[in-house]
């Protein structure tokens, strides 16, 4: 099917459901493997205008904001659908974990709320009696204007066939909220314009075709999920294979089943889902996959781990894995979703340290020493009709290989921030010497080489000393090297607070297993591990740690997908002392407070509140109890190492009815 010009979202679904009504647009695994749910094209078009039709009925019209906070569903495309045939602008969220967790979920609901004024809320049933029964007096009046209802209630009205508004490419279709973790939550408006041009050059990027289907677990809330997911499917006539994200997390292979059972071509993923597969899927479970038909998998976040990908892709090309499946992207919610990508691993060996010192690449030998090298992996040119460049601080475009701030422009650039003057023009609107047009900022380093872009740090997590750049993710991948240490829960920044200046900090948790005596711990294993850390520092980085921190596990804070909030970290590991803190070093360590006993059961739930940040509920189901699924595979991957089983795997208890109560019982099982 031939796009037009003049096309939206909404006549693209219309012509779809048109010319081929039967063709199937959603197939929903409701228990992650065998249970189907289908939703064909004319099935999305009939129920779209049905929702568009209640909504105008109940006063909600083109222009008013409607939060959509619903799980991975067919319901949640048919509501979402719904607001874009009537253009109503859907504000996807993140839904609540249960009427246990409602309180501490109004924490991060409610600016957003007060920031997209929204006429109407879509959600579950759960959520709709807490905000109509449960919420604190002093935030009844901000709801009281606003129209609260159930997925199924609009689902399943009758209502009278109405006139849809005529819609432009130029109009908004939705609202792209931040997090707003460390501010006021901005909304990013999307316009029709902005999607169709971001799919039409994703599907030359991704090799998009009609009919093909996409492997899909990531949240539909998120930009990820969505744009590139289930609108990218519709968009090239394809279909979508669904599950949720907790049907990933109890078992792995179950996306990988997918795609091989449905022969999908496509996928989307963040870091962990690759890391945890080469780890967890068994030879027994590859036997019985077939992944010939993948032919892109867009790994989605920066930096992108050389070694991690390579492992990926060589544990299961035995089960037909192309070595180019694997394809890193830069993209943000600012461009709609991908802005660049490449069409497989792609790396330059360079020189660290004249890029760390005058951020200029050299390329070197591949044979280097690992301590004179530093792989940067290709994330691709920019799409076509949109440009990449990389400035300095005057607002000039530097040449290839050297370091700078990513600019990008182009038609898949959004229109900017809801109601946020100042944040739009401090973003979007920045101006580059001898550009015309605006471009938006993204915060991050890097370089172009041969018109690929190198994603090289963020700018905010930095780390200047004496002159010399480093950028702590490169430290942060390295130090796992020292067995003792978990990998993924490492950070390193820079203090101006010690007696020897500006130097390096690193806050490293270590191996739950190395703490059950402490005494031994304290007086043998560390040393030992510390030495190995200076070292290995030293040798690759040539930088003295000058303090070394470190933690039980489940200490670090992380972002929902799996980063190191390193300004958050920062900040509290500034304290002299803190929950979850060890031992500082050099300053003299404090055995006493380090071996502070506590039961399994107080430390599972301690775990359990710190890393999913949910409150442990006992009996009841802990994947019900809400978490992002990183944050629970995190805590689940803590345990294990915390309490290691020989022979026996966490994840292997682990099913949609397993309670807290029950992981104890595990864990205190010595047979």
């Amino acid at each position: 099917m031939t796009h037009q010009p003049n096309d939206t979202i909404v006549s693209i679904a219309r012509q779809r459901a048109a010319k081929h009504p039967d063709r199937k647009y959603i197939i929903f695994l409701t228990d992650g493997e065998e249970q189907e749910e289908i939703l064909t094209y004319g099935e999305l078009d009939r129920t779209a205008k049905q929702v568009a039709c209640w909504l105008s009925e109940n006063g909600v019209n083109k222009g008013d904001r409607a939060l959509t906070i619903l799980p991975n569903s067919l319901a949640f495309n048919q509501v979402f659908f719904g607001c874009l045939y009537g253009g109503v602008l859907a504000v996807p969220l993140s839904e609540p974990a249960g009427p246990k967790q409602m309180r501490s979920y109004l924490e991060t609901f409610v600016p957003t709320v007060k920031t997209a004024k929204p006429k109407i809320l879509i959600t579950t049933p759960i959520l709709v009696e807490f905000l109509k029964n449960g919420l604190p007096d002093e935030l009844v009046d901000l709801f009281a204007g606003i129209k609260i209802v159930t997925a199924e209630a609009v689902l399943n009205e009758e209502v009278t066939s109405k006139d849809l508004p005529l819609l432009q490419p130029a109009d908004l279709a939705y609202l792209q909220f931040t997090s707003g973790s460390t501010g006021t939550p901005k909304g990013i408006m999307i316009a029709h314009c902005n999607v169709m041009a971001n799919m039409a050059q994703a599907q030359v990027s991704c090799q998009w075709e009609e009919e093909k289907g996409t492997g899909l677990w990531l949240p539909l809330f998120h930009d990820f999920g969505l744009a590139a997911g289930m609108i990218g499917a519709l968009y090239s006539g394809g279909f979508v294979v669904l599950m949720t994200p907790v049907h990933f997390i109890v078992k792995p292979v179950r996306w990988l089943n997918a795609i091989s059972k449905y022969r999908c071509a496509y996928s989307y993923a963040p870091p962990f889902a690759f890391d945890i597969c080469y780890q967890k899927v068994t030879a027994e479970e590859k036997e019985k996959l077939d992944l010939s038909c993948l032919i892109s998998v867009t790994y989605g976040a920066e930096p992108v781990h050389y070694k991690g990908v390579k492992a990926f892709n060589e544990t299961f090309a035995e089960c037909g894995l192309s070595k180019t499946a694997i394809q890193p992207g830069f993209g943000m919610a600012e461009t709609v979703i991908m802005f660049s990508k490449s069409s497989g691993l792609k790396t330059l060996c360079s020189d660290r340290k004249l890029l760390e010192t005058e951020g200029k690449l050299r390329l070197i030998d591949d044979a280097s020493p690992d301590e004179e090298k530093k792989y940067l992996v290709s994330l691709g040119p920019s799409m076509i009709d949109h440009e990449i460049l990389v400035r300095d601080d005057k607002y000039k475009v530097l040449p290839e290989g050297e370091v700078g701030k990513i600019m990008i422009s182009g038609p898949s650039i959004c229109e900017g921030y809801f109601e946020n003057p100042d944040a739009t023009k401090e973003v979007f609107q920045q101006q580059i010497v001898g550009r015309e047009q605006p471009f938006l900022y993204t915060g991050d380093l890097g370089l172009m080489w041969e018109k690929d872009l190198y994603f090289t740090g963020r700018i905010k997590d930095l780390i200047i000393i004496r002159g010399r750049n480093y950028y702590p993710q490169d430290i942060e991948y390295a130090l796992p090297q020292v067995e003792e240490i978990r990998p993924g829960c490492v950070i390193a920044f820079s203090s101006d607070k010690l007696a020897s200046g500006e130097s390096l900090v690193l806050a490293m948790e270590i191996k739950g297993n190395l703490l059950k005596d402490m005494e031994m711990f304290t007086n043998y294993i560390l040393p030992a591990v510390d030495k190995k850390v200076v070292e290995l520092v030293g040798q690759q980085f040539q930088i003295y740690p000058a303090e070394r921190i470190y933690l039980q596990p489940g200490t670090i804070a992380k972002t929902s997908s799996g980063k190191i909030k390193h300004n958050a970290n920062r900040l509290k590991f500034q304290d002299e002392s803190f929950e979850g803190l060890l031992v500082r070093l050099p300053e003299t360590p404090e055995p006493e407070e380090a071996a502070a006993a506590n039961g399994i059961q107080a430390m599972v739930m301690r775990l359990f509140k710190e890393i999913v940040e949910q409150e442990p509920i006992l009996d009841e189901p802990f994947l019900d109890l809400g978490g992002d699924s990183i944050k629970i595979l995190e805590f689940l991957e803590t345990l294990q190492e915390k309490y290691p089983r020989p022979g026996r795997d966490i994840l292997d208890m682990v099913d949609e009815t397993t309670t807290l109560l029950n992981i104890v019982s595990w864990l205190e099982d010595k047979e």
